[in-house]
């Protein structure tokens, strides 16, 4: 069983490929390094630097494809239009089309910002995902693509601040910002909420998704929601406020229900804990 993770040293593609091996399979990564770091190298998984739109050079066909190699800021998205254009989708168009020439399931990371309202439209980055998700789907109904759309809710965890530039997750801004005795940070209005999932439950969510033979949808979140206020709360700093940014979106409606039953999958880990834990440890 052969497996390539695309943006594998990458946050979650970092924590994804350690329980792949862990599970015994052979893992092969495809990053840019754009994001991605070689200081997250995991043991046993072979790294391949280049873009996803060379994927028809692998030297070995995978028996699945885990997507996760895109470009995955809102804000910024405004400015790098190309990099959208290039990565977000010629990139991962010919990630579908290998995928399905190939006969490969692929899973793919989308993007929660499709079920806030008219959340599609509210960015470049938006704007991508989502008609990267219709194009799975219509590949699906017109090809027979094997195919699994996961959809993400701020992770956190282990390697969240791989990116390091400013962008990465909110809890990874929050954390430095303690650290180095700085007030938090909280985009107006501030009143915007927030599901908050653990990385490791998002890839066992993934990994579930992948054995579940159906084409279908899956909400990777935990239930846990809070405000920036309330998370301002369980890191006990004080904050400042700054101008809100465009394409923030307020809320998404979801359910999770359904997907915990499909995959017979539930996200375990608590916010707070891990908070506290890092707290402890600054």
């Amino acid at each position: 069983m052969k497996i390539l993770v695309t943006g594998g040293a990458g946050f979650v593609g970092t924590n994804l490929c350690r329980k792949l091996t862990e599970l015994g399979k052979s893992v092969i990564s495809m990053d840019d390094y754009s994001s991605g770091k070689k200081k997250n190298h995991i043991e046993g998984v072979k790294y391949i630097d280049s873009d996803c739109r060379f994927i028809n050079k692998l030297s070995q066909k995978p028996d699945v494809v885990f997507h996760l190699g895109e470009y995955s800021k809102v804000a910024p998205s405004f400015k790098d239009t190309k990099k959208i254009i290039n990565t977000n989708m010629y990139s991962t168009a010919n990630v579908i089309e290998y995928c399905k020439d190939n006969n490969i399931k692929i899973i793919y990371a989308a993007s929660s910002t499709k079920h806030s309202n008219n959340g599609e439209n509210q960015s470049p980055y938006a704007f991508s995902k989502s008609k990267n998700v219709e194009l799975i789907k219509n590949y699906g109904k017109w090809f027979n693509l094997k195919y699994s759309i996961c959809y993400f809710y701020n992770n956190y965890g282990p390697h969240h601040d791989t990116c390091g530039d400013g962008w990465e997750t909110v809890i990874s801004i929050f954390e430095k910002q303690r650290a180095e005795n700085k007030p938090l940070t909280i985009v107006e209005p501030g009143t915007q909420t927030r599901n908050y999932t653990h990385v490791e439950d998002t890839v066992e969510g993934l990994i579930a998704a992948w054995k579940r033979t159906e084409n279908d949808e899956y909400q990777l979140s935990s239930p846990e929601k809070y405000n920036m206020f309330e998370l301002a709360k369980l890191f006990k700093c004080n904050y400042v406020m700054i101008p809100e940014r465009p394409g923030d979106r307020l809320e998404s409606e979801i359910g999770l229900n359904e997907t915990y039953e499909k995959l017979n999958w539930k996200p375990v880990r608590k916010l707070a804990d891990f908070i506290n834990m890092k707290g402890e440890n600054q």
